[in-house]
């Protein structure tokens, strides 16, 4: 069953339980079609409670309508997939991944309104604000904070940020990353732009302290150390004046409290 919910003339935003009937696949697919020929772009919050197939006696006349839409994939805008149930959440980030120019972001029960915000355009981020730099006392050390599950949008904004203070600074530069609720990132975060930064890093970066997270993320930096140039160290979040200590610097703020 597909209940379909109030939202933005741009968004279609339903809910699915159950199984989906023929007709069901039908009246969606042309209800997209419909707001492709209204909408420069059409938005899609989809929540799953508890999906059982569809009726596969439809997929013959559903096809080509699908195709079609594939076709016209540049006028999907944000689209948001939300179910606890872990196999349709890694089953949307391969598609999203499969399908050029077309990138899903998904999300838990718990994170449904959080979801419905961004697909409407409520909320310019997709899991709310990840990223916050922390502003140094030495500009040969870069700082940030991540807390919750960082976007493509947020990410792309840090990768950039390190390639210009690599590509400013003659000498090594130094790292600081702090963690808090700790998330693996959002699909489509990790691209090539952010792997040849990393790559960049393994030659320009001196020391890099990664604070707070986990414990096994605290475990991986202690088992990789050895295997990379850059000097990387784990603290706690309690040990956090240590890390600062060892980079040769403090945050801005803080420093300019102790004045």
């Amino acid at each position: 069953m597909i209940k379909y919910l109030n939202s933005a003339p741009d968004v279609i935003a339903v809910r699915i339980e159950g199984r989906l009937s023929r007709d069901e696949l039908k009246g969606t697919t042309e209800r997209i079609e419909r707001a492709f020929a209204k909408n420069e772009k059409t938005h899609l919050f989809v929540e799953i409670a508890d999906y059982r197939g569809f009726d596969w006696s439809a997929l013959g006349e559903h096809l080509p309508h699908a195709w079609k839409l594939l076709r016209e994939r540049h006028k999907f805008g944000r689209i948001a997939v939300v179910s606890d149930h872990a196999w349709i959440r890694w089953a949307t980030r391969i598609e999203s991944a499969l399908i050029p120019g077309l990138s899903y972001e998904t999300y838990k029960m718990d994170e449904r309104e959080q979801a419905l915000a961004w697909v409407e355009g409520r909320s310019p981020f997709p899991h709310g604000q990840a990223l916050t730099l922390i502003e140094t006392t030495n500009p040969d050390v870069f700082a940030f904070e991540l807390a919750g599950r960082i976007g493509a949008e947020e990410m792309h904004s840090l990768v950039t940020r390190i390639n210009v203070l690599m590509d400013g600074r003659p000498g090594p530069i130094r790292l600081l990353a702090r963690f808090k609720d700790f998330r693996m990132p959002a699909a489509g975060a990790v691209d090539g732009d952010y792997l040849r930064m990393k790559l960049k890093a393994l030659h320009r970066v001196e020391r890099y302290a990664v604070v707070g997270g986990p414990p096994w993320l605290a475990t991986g930096i202690s088992a990789m150390s050895p295997l990379f140039r850059p000097e990387l160290r784990h603290f706690a979040a309690e040990q956090e004046a240590e890390a600062w200590s060892w980079l040769g610097t403090a945050p801005a703020a803080a420093h300019a409290q102790a004045a």
